[in-house]
This record gives structure tokens, C-alpha cells and sequence, in this order.
């Protein structure tokens, strides 16, 4: 089991300059990667996101590379005829207005086309061979950091599971006990009532069975020991996706909890069903934070 949140930062030098990379990640409902790469490191955009998503199937990820470069990553071209050209038209502008004629580099400078940052494609994916290595070592922290933090929430989420499971035991005990709840309930009732009379024992018995009938949770019951029995398979999983799975199984026993509650009249069965929803609440809060 693996936590969506987590965090790694790897750093090293290539050929063309220096790299130091980042990568954390948020929860999140499916897998959203963002880069940022500095402009020389764009070419390698999908390569990166690639990688990126080899290693992680869900969470919001955010991977950044600050790059130092060195004056070989750069190499420029200068447009000499264009230079030459723009120099002439000066000049002769300066011949036909009668103007001093000085030149200065800085209005080459000014033209746009006239200086370009040429782009050694094969250089850069040269470099990228020196650049991999920093950025799995990258992955692999961060993704030990959602190992470690996955482990903390397994821990967590198992001993919640099993106070859920111990309470719908309770549960279920104290279900058996619902028919001499009414009984006893009614007999009462009937007492007040006709305190001179004798009680229709078929009467009695019919009421009480059409009241146990209304508040029978069995069905409630052994749906729950089968949510329960899959998260703890889920729990038990090493390596995959268990989170969305997870999530759904919480649901589905929130769903039967609060069946059980509508179905009980009995204040101790009820008071369980309101202990199980909190346990459930933290449980499901957990569960957000799960690959």
C-alpha cells in the first residue's frame, strides 16, 4: 500500500550544467502530472512525464527541474548577411542625410533574426542519458516517502477495520436479544392497558414477531462481514491500486450501518451504529490519502 502524498529531491551534474529535481504529490481522484522545466529542458517534456507515470497511478504530482547550465549547453549563430545588409542601409542613410556615421554593436543587437539560439538536438539527447539517472533517484525517494507513508496508514486504517469489526459483533449479539426486548415491551403495554384482563398470548406473539421482522438486520449483517473480510484482503496487498476499491468498500458499509440504525429501536444498538459512523468518518478520510 502506497500514501498518494509523498515527496523526493535528487540532484546531480550533466555535461551541459547542473540539475536539481523535485517531485511531490497530493491526493487526488485520478493521476494528474505537472511539469515545470526550465525552456532548454522542454524537448524532454514527454520522455519525463513518461517516466513519471511508469512509476505512479494515482495523485496530483508536481515535478520541477532547476537547471545551472554551462556555457556549452548554449550555442548561438549570427546572421553575418543580415548584419552586413542592415550595416549598408545605415550607411547609406547617413550618406544621403548628411549625418555622422557611427555605428555601435548595440544596434545589431537590437535586430531579432540577427542572433539565435541554435538547439543541438543530438546534444540534448546526449545529455538526457546524464539527466536520467538524477531523476529516477528522484522517483525512487519520493516513492519510498509514499511507501513509508502508506505503511503508517495501513497501520492505521487496520486498527480502525477491526474496532469496526468487533462492534458489528456487538451488534449482531445484541440483535438476538431484540424479540425479548418487545416482548417484554409489549407484555408491559398490554398490562397497563387491560390491567383486569388476560393477555391474548397469539396476539402477543403475532405483534412481536411483525416488530422483530421490521427491525431484522441479518441481511445488514452478513453484508458488513463481507465489506469487512475484502478491506482486509485490501489491506493485506502489497503492491497495486487498492485505493478507489477501498473507498467504495467504506461506502457500502456506511450504506448498511445506516440501514441498521433506521431498522433498531434498541438505544444500545443504536449507540454503536453512532460509534461505528465516527470510526467510519476517520476511516474514510484515511482512505482519501491511499494510492
Amino acid at each position: 500500500m502506497q500514501s498518494m502524498t509523498g515527496f523526493g529531491y535528487a540532484e546531480g551534474e550533466g555535461a551541459l550544467g547542473f540539475y536539481r529535481v523535485y517531485v511531490k504529490s497530493l491526493n487526488h481522484r485520478f493521476l494528474e502530472v505537472s511539469l515545470r522545466l526550465p525552456r532548454e529542458l522542454t524537448l524532454w517534456e514527454e520522455r519525463v512525464n513518461a517516466l513519471v507515470r511508469q512509476s505512479i497511478s494515482r495523485g496530483k504530482v508536481e515535478l520541477r527541474v532547476d537547471f545551472e547550465p554551462r556555457e556549452a549547453a548554449f550555442t548561438f549563430e549570427v546572421n553575418i548577411a543580415l548584419a552586413r545588409s542592415y550595416f549598408l542601409a545605415l550607411q547609406k542613410l547617413s550618406e544621403a542625410l548628411s549625418l555622422p556615421f557611427e555605428p555601435k554593436i548595440e544596434w545589431f543587437l537590437e535586430l531579432g533574426d540577427l542572433v539565435e539560439l541554435r538547439k543541438d538536438t543530438e546534444m540534448w539527447m546526449e545529455e538526457w542519458g546524464r539527466f536520467v539517472p538524477i531523476l529516477e533517484r528522484a522517483l525512487s525517494l519520493f516513492l519510498e516517502c509514499r511507501k513509508t507513508e502508506g505503511q503508517k496508514l495501513r497501520k492505521d486504517l487496520e486498527a480502525r477495520l477491526a474496532e469496526v469489526e468487533r462492534t458489528v459483533q456487538e451488534i449482531e449479539r445484541r440483535a438476538g436479544e431484540v424479540r425479548d426486548y418487545y416482548e417484554k415491551k409489549l407484555r408491559k403495554r398490554l398490562e397497563e392497558a387491560t390491567p383486569q384482563g388476560k393477555i391474548d398470548e397469539i396476539l402477543l406473539a403475532q405483534e412481536v414477531l411483525f416488530y422483530v421482522d421490521r427491525s431484522d438486520i441479518h441481511e445488514e449483517i452478513v453484508r458488513l462481514q463481507a465489506h469487512i473480510t475484502r478491506a482486509h484482503e485490501l489491506l493485506a496487498k502489497n503492491g497495486g491500486v487498492v485505493g478507489r476499491e477501498l473507498e467504495f468498500l467504506l461506502q457500502e458499509v456506511h450504506r448498511e450501518v445506516n440501514t441498521i440504525g433506521s431498522k433498531s429501536s434498541s438505544v444500545s444498538i443504536s449507540s454503536l451504529v453512532v460509534d461505528m459512523k465516527t470510526t467510519l468518518e476517520r476511516m474514510w478520510e484515511q482512505a482519501h490519502n491511499v494510492e
